[in-house]
């Protein structure tokens, strides 16, 4: 078995995908796929996406942590790109709350409700909750004859390709509704009232204005915080773990372009989350139980953004941990923080930088022992 990790070098958005070799059999998993803020896919993404996947390559699962252009604006381009999207997953949105997100993508609704049309089975994780105390098997073992349709499943769910594969993927939902209620009630102080909200765009765009000023005085971060997390990894196997980039902060006995080990298969993806949500980390923890000491990878969340990174994170295993954060050369938001990269380089920590240059993208390879 083996698993190749690419964080693909797109600038300003994400997109990572893995590919697993096993049993004579080759699956494609993707967690994102965006640059750039415009709904239009960019020149560099295309590329990106032409030339990494065949016309008949099959993508098994694509994740897609929020709705955001630069996450979302490719996965067109992808489907263009190859024969089939059997599975999508993504976080729950109900659709009394479809207004939220209207205000950051007035795409969204039409976006939402195409899932289905996009692959054959859309899984919608929920918001964590007390019923998500425990980790549940969904049925992604044969893919040519899973049910189709749109299913709602709970946090935490453990996906598997198939049960034989020491590999499963799960993603956890820590939406905090109490925002949005908190956002309407500013909202309707301002005179707009619920039932507008939910009327659609082209009502909610009349009262855009006063919304977005309502908007940035509660939930300034935007619909961030229900970025779908992903743990990516093996579940009891041992694996040896290499890894390689044209170019990064590291260690001096690190050579440039040579691959080189790393201890720990897992990953842990964190799409635009906010680590400092009460309580997150420690729950996430919880959940992955004794999974959470194969982390050895981790995305920085948001692109390097100050307000988003918590120094726990350091800390949710005792491992050497590789990071890597994804941003565009000339973006204006000033990511990554250099206090951010600060954190993670004092502790000891590798962090890999992976922008629209084509030397920066970050591959690892990872192989079960026998």
């Amino acid at each position: 078995m083996k698993v190749t990790r690419v964080i693909h070098p797109i600038g300003q958005g994400a997109f990572y995908s893995e590919r697993i070799e096993c049993d004579d059999r080759t699956y494609n998993i993707v967690y994102d796929c965006g640059s750039g803020n415009r709904k239009k896919t960019p020149k560099r993404l295309e590329r990106q996406i032409a030339s990494y996947y065949k016309k008949e390559d099959v993508i098994d699962i694509l994740f897609i942590s929020h709705f955001d252009n630069d996450h979302i604006n490719g996965i067109n381009e992808l489907r263009r790109h190859t024969s089939e999207i059997k599975n999508v997953i993504v976080p729950l949105i109900e659709q009394e709350d479809f207004w939220f997100y209207s205000i950051e993508n007035n795409e969204f609704e039409r976006f939402y409700n195409s899932l289905t049309g996009l692959a054959n089975s859309v899984y919608k994780i929920k918001p964590a909750g007390e019923d998500d105390n425990r980790l549940n098997d969904i049925g992604l073992i044969d893919l040519l004859e899973s049910e189709k349709g749109s299913f709602e499943v709970h946090n935490a769910t453990k996906f598997s390709l198939r049960r034989s594969i020491d590999w499963c993927y799960i993603p956890f939902n820590y939406d905090l509704k109490i925002r949005l209620n908190i956002l309407k009630n500013e909202l309707v102080k301002n005179g707009i009232s619920e039932k507008e909200l939910t009327s659609g765009w082209d009502v909610i765009e009349h009262h855009i204005d006063n919304i977005k000023k309502a908007y940035k005085k509660v939930v300034a971060d935007g619909a961030n915080k229900t970025s779908l997390i992903l743990y990516s990894g093996g579940i009891i196997g041992e694996y040896k773990c290499w890894q390689y980039q044209g170019s990064m902060r590291y260690y001096p006995w690190i050579h440039h372009r040579h691959f080189y080990r790393y201890d720990k298969e897992g990953c842990l993806c964190f799409g635009d989350n906010d680590l400092n949500q009460a309580n997150i980390l420690n729950d996430l923890k919880h959940k992955l139980s004794s999974l959470v000491d194969r982390v050895g990878t981790i995305q920085v969340p948001h692109h390097g953004a100050i307000n988003n990174f918590n120094d726990d994170i350091l800390a949710i295993n005792n491992s050497i941990k590789m990071f890597f954060v994804s941003f565009g050369n000339k973006n204006t938001y000033r990511h990554p923080s250099l206090r951010v990269v600060d954190e993670i380089l004092k502790n000891g920590n590798s962090l890999f930088e992976v922008t629209e240059k084509m030397d920066s993208a970050y591959i690892q390879i990872i192989t079960k022992v026998l």
